[in-house]
């Protein structure tokens, strides 16, 4: 039987859906800096405080993604799916106006915080809608596929920002506290494409589906501490893969700049392997031929010993074709970590599944935000600090699985 051959409509929609949003998540990279100066030059914003405000309102989305994620997955378990992938995407198009139309920076503020309330409802709703319609042993290749769908989002959408942003369309139209321009085309382009979503989950998402025939029983006393303390070591490990793999992104487009000389458009080639390489092999390393070879416990261990030896060999070249070698190395490490983790904390969560992968998001989103972070403080200390010390430490995440038995026992089998 074909590996893919339970794919049906409603897990095509959620696939498309997780795209999108990564698209608009990518979009933004190459154009947020250019955009952030040109409304803060306008308000006489100096140089610095640019810098500071750059940063922030990259912080500011997942930050907002971490408050919310949990209470949109436990409505999810309480009022159904498809309700709220709709309320999502309504979000994402309201983000989306609003950047394209801001004359403030403030504005700009306002547009990401809405985006991360939210869109930090499609990704967890998304994936509780995957564990919906897939069986067990479907489960683990049903999210790699969500996975890779958002990881092509990303490498998409910053070619897409590029070229939309950078081409002069001769727009420059402002009425009030509104202005389009050729920095709103990406943005208005996003937010078509959002509007094309509606009809499409209407369509693709049935209400017998996703409002469930019979709705999960909320057991009494199951509270977020239970889930957090049943779910614990998953969410940890899902936790420090996040702070590990944008303290990565931010770090490198510093680092490739200042040690290996690399120009913006080389930096940008090597953000665009780490996503294809995390994209293709997700559902390669699921799948259920490489599943018999390799459990999933196995090849999360792996993962995290495979990112570890990537970060840290990044250290030890400036050859380009090496750089390369080494991301895709860590990106591989990541494609065995992200749908294993994700899955077995579906699986665990069985009756509120929405909400342990809303609580999984918001975990995620705290990594996201902690990885910048200390990744610029580190590089003041040392340039190489960084990459050194994230590297020994996700070995030791690796070393810690291979010899853990209770790891093994309890969250092993999926």
């Amino acid at each position: 039987m074909n590996e893919f051959s339970f794919i049906d409509k409603s897990l095509a929609t959620v696939f498309i859906t997780l795209f999108v949003v990564a698209l608009g998540f990518g979009v933004i990279l190459p154009v947020l800096p250019f955009f952030t100066e040109r409304l803060a030059l306008g308000e006489g914003v100096s140089s610095d405080q640019i810098t500071f405000h750059i940063g922030f309102l990259t912080s500011v989305y997942p930050f907002f993604q971490m408050l919310f994620a949990p209470l949109w997955g436990r409505w999810s378990d309480r009022v159904g799916r498809k309700s709220l992938m709709l309320m999502g995407i309504a979000g994402f198009v309201a983000m989306q106006l609003l950047i394209g139309v801001a004359t403030s920076i403030w504005l700009l503020y306002l547009a990401r915080i809405i985006g991360g309330i939210f869109t930090s409802a499609i990704i967890p709703v998304g994936y509780a809608l995957i564990s919906d319609l897939t069986s067990a042993d479907k489960r683990s290749l049903g999210i790699a596929l969500g996975g890779t769908s958002y990881s092509l989002g990303v490498v998409v959408g910053p070619f897409i920002g590029g070229l939309l942003s950078q081409r002069d369309w001769h727009w420059n139209l402002e009425w009030g506290h509104f202005l389009i321009n050729g920095y709103s085309i990406p943005f208005f382009f996003l937010a078509i494409i959002g509007l094309l979503l509606f009809p499409l989950i209407n369509k693709g998402l049935q209400n017998g589906v996703f409002l469930l025939a019979e709705k999960p029983k909320r057991s009494r006393g199951a509270t977020w501490y239970q889930i957090v303390r049943d779910l614990f070591p998953l969410l940890f490990l899902s936790f420090i893969y996040q702070i590990a793999l944008t303290l990565f992104e931010a770090v490198f487009s510093i680092f490739s700049k200042n040690e290996l000389q690399y120009n913006a458009v080389t930096i940008g080639y090597g953000f665009m392997v780490c996503a294809l390489v995390m994209a293709l092999l997700q559902p390669l390393v699921v799948s259920t031929r490489i599943k018999k070879i390799i459990s999933g416990r196995k090849q999360i261990t792996l993962g995290f010993g495979i990112f570890g030896v990537g970060v840290l060999l990044l250290l030890l070249t400036d050859q380009l074709l090496y750089v390369f070698l080494f991301i895709g190395l860590l990106a591989a490490g990541g494609a065995f970590i992200t749908p294993n983790v994700t899955s077995l904390i579906s699986l665990k969560g069985e009756k509120v599944a929405g909400e342990a992968l809303g609580i999984q998001k918001s975990t995620d989103s705290l990594g996201q935000v902690i990885g910048p972070i200390i990744g610029s403080w580190l590089l003041t200390l040392n340039t190489f600090l960084p990459y050194l010390l994230t590297g020994i430490m996700v070995l030791l995440v690796a070393g810690y699985l291979l010899i853990s038995k209770k790891f093994m026992t309890v969250y092993g089998s999926d």
